[in-house]
């Protein structure tokens, strides 16, 4: 089966479950790879099997080779450790988001670890989705959609986990859709994420620390109780694996006049330091 009728099949098989990011309708149709709220707004399903559910194309910063950089560095296992730990908390049997998902590689290393989830990748990125819907196809396949985490495509109280890794969030949206009893897994950097590259950017200044805490209490702020679970360990690099961190984080974007030289120092390891915070509706 190819990756457009996967997606229309998924789709249709978890219709109720979807809305209507322009009108808030419900998804009337799932028809020739095109979906169609009541209100005759219509979405089409592209050849990657991927959607495109929202106004307009939004720019972001992230280009194409920071995403592939970036999906380099996560399929050699950069965030495997971490993953294993929230895979622990998935609530499983229904509709699993992964709420900017970028170029999807966490979404596909999660959905392989349960296949009675239906694991949906969502970002406002249209590049990035592009690229999550590259590759041969890996059974269970997520969904891939360009989204907003503004105007979330699912009706109230319709999503059983949410995961939200390193990503901005939008916590009114994300109460919204998730069901009672649901989970929300969001994972934050810890004072210690990439310091040895900080270190080599930054020695000092402003920029030489990094501090969570307004992320974090924004998120107890809005919850009360959260339940946090660090996860800390180091991750070998190889000169290429250098590379590719070096690319994909905004944390190098001031030392661009400084690349070369950096890149020449390198790193043969790099600390992953992680908040996993969990919620349970």
């Amino acid at each position: 089966m190819k990756k457009a009728e996967l997606a229309s099949q998924f789709v249709s098989q978890h219709q109720q479950q979807f809305q209507c990011p322009v009108c808030g309708g419900p998804i009337q149709s799932v028809i020739d790879q095109s979906l169609k709220c009541e209100n005759d707004h219509s979405f089409d399903i592209s050849k990657k099997g991927t959607l495109f559910m929202i106004n307009a194309p939004v720019k972001t910063e992230y280009t194409d080779e920071m995403l592939r950089y970036r999906q380099q560095m996560l399929t050699a296992g950069f965030f495997k450790p971490m993953l294993e730990r929230v895979v622990e908390h998935v609530k499983h049997g229904g509709i699993v988001l992964d709420a900017g998902c970028g170029e999807g590689t966490t979404t596909k290393w999660l959905a392989q670890q349960n296949a009675n989830d239906a694991y949906v990748g969502l970002d406002i990125s249209k590049p990035a989705i592009n690229i999550a819907g590259s590759g041969a196809i890996k059974e269970p396949q997520p969904l891939f959609m360009v989204g907003d985490l503004a105007k979330l495509p699912f009706g109230d109280q319709q999503v059983t986990t949410i995961v939200n890794i390193l990503s901005p969030a939008n916590y009114q949206e994300f109460d919204r859709v998730l069901q009672p009893g649901g989970k929300l897994i969001k994972v934050i950097p810890n004072s210690q994420y990439l310091k040895e590259l900080r270190a080599l950017i930054y020695p000092e200044g402003e920029h030489a620390t990094y501090d969570n805490s307004p992320v974090k209490d924004h998120f107890i702020a809005q919850y009360g109780k959260v339940d946090f679970t660090p996860v800390h360990y180091e991750f070998d690099l190889t000169p290429g694996l250098f590379k590719a961190l070096f690319e994909m984080t905004p944390l190098t974007w001031r030392a661009a006049d400084r690349k070369t030289d950096i890149l020449q120092q390198g790193l043969t390891h790099i600390t992953a330091d992680f908040e996993i915070g969990i919620v349970t509706k």
